[in-house]
């Protein structure tokens, strides 16, 4: 039986990771930054070529994220891997100041 890289998150968990969509189910405070750290890992070592981000259940990021998610960024383009972020109105303006906006399609929902 071969491995799966792929999770399921339970209604506890808030991550999950299923081929190349990590999703996140709370706001990203620093208590969770450990657990979107490994979510980041297994997404980027799944067998996809393209990486989805979907934050829309998020409505605050932490600047702890911020810097997970640039990270999280620069890995995929160095594993050529494409990244589609989704996000709500309010919280896509902190990816405009950033700057990583040129780096990824972000899909405003």
């Amino acid at each position: 039986m071969q491995a799966n890289l792929d999770d399921s998150a339970s209604p506890r968990e808030p991550f999950s990771v299923e081929k190349g969509l990590l999703r996140a189910h709370v706001d990203l405070y620093w208590n969770h930054l450990d657990a979107f750290e490994a979510a980041c890992g297994r997404v980027l070592a799944s067998r996809s070529g393209e990486i989805e981000l979907d934050l829309t259940d998020v409505s605050f990021i932490s600047s702890s994220f911020l810097g997970c998610l640039n990270n999280l960024l620069l890995q995929a383009g160095r594993l050529k891997k494409q990244v589609t972020l989704r996000v709500t109105q309010d919280v896509s303006w902190l990816f405009e100041i950033m700057g990583s906006r040129r780096n990824l399609d972000m899909r405003v929902v």
